[in-house]
């Protein structure tokens, strides 16, 4: 499984969002689940995704103080639904407003999880690796 892409979407009046159809092919079942992420954007998570995220979650549940206000920030703010027959999904109004996102929503494919960015804030983190930073930000990853 594997979430990739870029896609410039609209969420409508009742807080739907039309799921990217190559991301609705990863997403088996329609099940997902919609939390607080890194950055300020929403990620959206297939249902094995978010049941290997909550393992690793537990793992790290009590080891610190910094780990219990991760996970209970990541887990509050968890948000289950399922595609509809028209391939929507609904964005809780909670995370459109910690996310900045209003009408319209970048969704970006992250290989284990999609993201929803407000398009400003897209723009932003883009652009601080476009400055010339891609190749900085790969010399600790092993390629």
């Amino acid at each position: 499984m594997s979430f990739t892409g870029e896609f410039r979407h609209t969420i409508d009046a009742k807080g739907r969002l039309i799921v990217p159809s190559r991301m609705r092919d990863e997403l088996s079942g329609g099940a997902i689940v919609l939390t607080r992420w890194l950055e300020d954007c929403i990620a959206v998570w297939s249902q094995q995704g978010w049941q290997e995220m909550e393992s690793k979650l537990r793992e790290a549940g009590s080891s610190s103080r910094d780990a219990r206000n991760f996970v209970r920030h990541v887990t509050s703010s968890a948000y289950p639904d399922e595609v509809d027959k028209q391939g929507r999904i609904i964005v809780p109004q909670r995370l459109r407003d910690m996310a900045g996102i209003t009408k319209d929503v970048v969704v970006i494919g992250a290989l284990n999880r999609g993201e929803l960015w407000s398009p400003d804030r897209w723009d932003q983190e883009k652009e601080t690796v476009d400055e010339g930073r891609l190749a900085e930000l790969a010399e600790g990853l092993n390629f």
